[in-house]
């Protein structure tokens, strides 16, 4: 009877996002309701680190208040719980003398900007911008006195009309470009750099939102944080050098 009443239940669309936090790992992930509290915990396992039968499943607000622990009857469906999309689903162990199971180099990553992620809706950071929740909420500020004043400082040493390199959060790809513009912006708080680089692996012409801080060709423009670039004698990369040495 469980199984036929999901939408019911749970209602809206046939799939949540959750946000899964273990003391492994922290990540959004998206479920389909009709999978079962057995499948769910085989799918938490690689993520988590924690055996299926050692899992103890708590679902949290926004707020990070439990509303119910997923227990009892494992063939149940997700969505005959209270789901709802950016909830907390919190994964502990009932078993703190078993090995953990979590091998962090077989989890693929992927990593947004965060200029990106900034502008998405539906992350966990829209929600609390939305509710004003957190560092959002009325009277918080979203950078303190102190992380302001320094990226201040960082920004106003770099010369708009610099060569830089720009360094991903992962540090393993790094992009080359002019820096065109230096200050502060209409779509986030805090100083910002915005890079035209040498490929089409930016975010846009230079402008956000329909304000233009800078010009450029398409998909060559992007805005990062001071601390991500560094300015010096970074020449536009010949992405065909070594062939040609090769030939």
């Amino acid at each position: 009877m469980d199984h036929l009443n999901v939408s019911a239940v749970s209602g809206g669309s046939a799939v949540v996002t959750l946000f899964v936090e273990s003391q492994n790992s922290s990540s959004e992930r998206r479920f389909q309701k009709s999978l079962t509290i057995e499948e769910l915990k085989v799918r938490l396992e690689p993520i988590v680190g924690i055996r299926p039968i050692d899992q103890q499943l708590v679902l949290l607000d926004a707020a990070s208040n439990p509303v119910c622990e997923i227990s009892g009857d494992d063939s149940r469906m997700l969505g005959f719980y209270p789901v709802k999309d950016l909830m907390t689903l919190s994964v502990k162990t009932t078993n703190s003398s078993a090995q953990m199971n979590f091998d962090e180099s077989q989890v693929e990553k992927y990593v947004m900007e965060d200029d990106e992620y900034d502008r998405r809706r539906d992350t966990v950071r829209a929600f609390k911008r939305r509710h004003r929740m957190g560092r959002f909420a009325d009277g918080a500020s979203e950078v303190s006195i102190d992380e302001d004043a320094k990226a201040k400082e960082l920004a106003l040493s770099i010369p708009v009309g610099s060569r830089c390199e720009v360094a991903l959060p992962d540090g393993e790809f790094r992009k080359r470009g002019t820096v065109r513009f230096v200050g502060e912006t209409g779509f986030r708080p805090g100083y910002w750099v915005g890079v035209e680089y040498d490929e089409p692996v930016g975010k846009n012409d230079g402008s956000v939102d329909g304000t233009k801080y800078f010009q450029c060709a398409a998909d060559y423009g992007s805005f990062v944080r001071p601390d991500k670039v560094t300015t010096g004698d970074f020449p536009e990369e010949d992405i065909f050098g070594s062939d040609l040495e090769e030939m």
